[in-house]
């Protein structure tokens, strides 16, 4: 009977409803992604393995993945169906239904439009799949919550979650929700291992670790983290904090006993795994300071105490003036991002060492077979491309 039921609920899955093609340039990304969901007992197929990629969910199979993403095992859930159904009060949820919208509901995943409607055969908005999504990943809405259901899409697209073109859209496709679900899991953008890399050598985008194609995502968090983003510690009203998985980023900032999450390090950490992914690409400290490149981690640490006194990171090599444009997070309780024409608003190493107040440490995660190559001196200073 339980076979029966979970092979029920991978049919009600792949019911084809009022959904969109997926465009063209879109199809790879949500295949690559699907495959990992479908991997991790998220997404089931049917008997010819289709997953329906350019379908619409609708609200009660959105409980069935929650349920899955937390990793509820369907026997047990169907165990305590009586219990998880009690937490569903609503009219319009179906009977096979009623035990995963309760669970999603008592664990803060799911509300209703009232108190008796949940709209069980309505299409998944992306409003509605963002909030799920950063509730899956303990980002809590609420008072003093930094995004709420009306800002949900434009929050999960600052973290690289969504694309912003799915702001517009009356329902997410499966495909569009294979690949929120993959970015928000894992930290990175879903690429294919046959034409592109992944893993230590290789970027978030999929691209070769090179200073160009680190300087090319550098310009995009620009975009996505705007100079003058409120950003400061835990008690600054409205402020951001890093919610990108950041292994890597964090094993630098606990070296340093520096806050991985708020502050200048948290953003740090964030730029950093938002560039070099989660946990590939280990850190390693730069020997020679003159080699820094785009994408490092530069640390301020003063001389007479040890004690860390700002992070942030690089856009650009030291140039022959020794100095170089960075940007960081909290400074003044902001974003900061130099104006790229600017001679001034430059880290310079010269101000740091042996004598002076503080010194400079910094960290890459260039693989040491990548070279260091000096062409992204006063880089920051020459337009991206489309930019």
């Amino acid at each position: 009977m339980k076979k029966l039921i979970s092979a029920l609920l991978c049919a009600a899955l792949l019911v084809p409803l009022s959904g969109h093609a997926l465009a063209a340039e879109e199809t790879s990304n949500a295949e690559i992604a699907a495959a990992w969901v479908q991997e991790q007992g998220i997404y089931c197929g049917d008997s010819s393995g289709d997953l329906m990629l350019d379908k619409s969910l609708n609200r009660a199979e959105l409980a069935v993945l929650l349920t899955r993403l937390k990793g509820v095992k369907t026997e047990d859930l169907l165990q305590n169906a009586n219990h998880y159904s009690l937490y569903c009060g609503f009219t319009d949820v179906p009977e096979w239904a009623r035990p995963y919208v309760g669970w999603c509901v008592q664990h803060d995943l799911l509300s209703g439009y009232d108190k008796f409607h949940y709209g069980a055969a309505d299409p998944v908005t992306p409003a509605a799949a963002c909030t799920v999504m950063l509730r899956v990943r303990d980002i809590a809405d609420g008072g003093g919550s930094v995004w709420n259901y009306g800002t949900a899409v434009s929050y999960a697209a600052s973290l690289g979650w969504i694309d912003r073109p799915a702001d517009d859209a009356a329902a997410i496709t499966r495909g569009e929700m294979a690949v929120l679900i993959y970015r928000a899991m894992t930290g990175s953008r879903p690429v294919d291992p046959q034409s592109v890399g992944t893993g230590d050598g290789y970027l978030t985008n999929g691209e070769p670790i090179t200073e160009e194609n680190v300087l090319e995502l550098l310009h995009e968090i620009e975009i996505d983290w705007p100079h003058g983003t409120v950003w400061g510690t835990s008690k600054t009203p409205g402020t951001r904090k890093n919610e990108v998985p950041s292994r890597a980023a964090r094993w630098v900032m606990n070296l340093y006993r520096v806050n991985g999450y708020y502050a200048c390090g948290g953003y740090a950490a964030m730029v950093s795994s938002l560039i070099f992914g989660d946990n590939f690409n280990p850190a390693r400290q730069v020997e020679d300071l003159s080699q820094i490149r785009p994408g490092d981690i530069i640390i301020l640490i003063r001389n007479d105490t040890g004690k860390i006194w700002h992070v942030s990171i690089a856009l650009e090599s030291p140039n022959e003036m020794h100095a170089f444009h960075y940007t960081d997070g909290n400074h003044g309780g902001i974003v900061s991002w130099p104006d790229a024409q600017s001679p001034y608003s430059r880290e310079n190493l010269d101000c740091y060492g042996e004598g002076k107040t503080y010194r400079v440490e910094a960290w890459t995660r260039y693989p040491e077979n990548v070279p260091y190559t000096g062409q992204s001196m006063n880089a920051w200073g020459i337009p991206a491309p489309n930019r």
